[in-house]
Parts: structure tokens; sequence; C-alpha cells
């Protein structure tokens, strides 16, 4: 298997967005994190309600 030296990869330029790129990329991920929060809490309920429907727990009303 081939290597790659840590003094190769040290030499490699990185190149990264400007700050305002940067910025907006965290605020997305931070909207993203904040989305997949509140999708986790609705599944939860989702399936609290499920659990408490075929467990009996939840009794319609005539």
């Amino acid at each position: 298997m081939k290597t790659i030296s840590l003094d190769v990869l040290r030499e490699l330029p990185v190149v990264l967005p400007g700050l305002a790129t940067q910025q907006a990329i965290a605020d997305t991920m931070k909207r993203l994190d904040e989305h997949e929060r509140l999708l986790r809490e609705q599944l939860a309920l989702t399936q609290r309600i499920r659990h408490d429907a075929l467990d009996g727990g939840i009794v319609p009303t005539p």
C-alpha cells in the first residue's frame, strides 16, 4: 500500500473559503442542527402517541 509522508502533506496548500462564506456555512449548519432537533422531537412524540394508542392508553371518545 502506498503512503504519503507527513512532510509531503505539510507542503500541500489548503484553500479555504473567505470568512463570509465560512460564516454562511456555519449559519446553515446551525439551522440544519436545529431542524434536526425539531424533527427528532416530533418523531419522539409520534412514537409516544403510537405506543400509547397500541397500549390502550388512548381511548376514543364516543
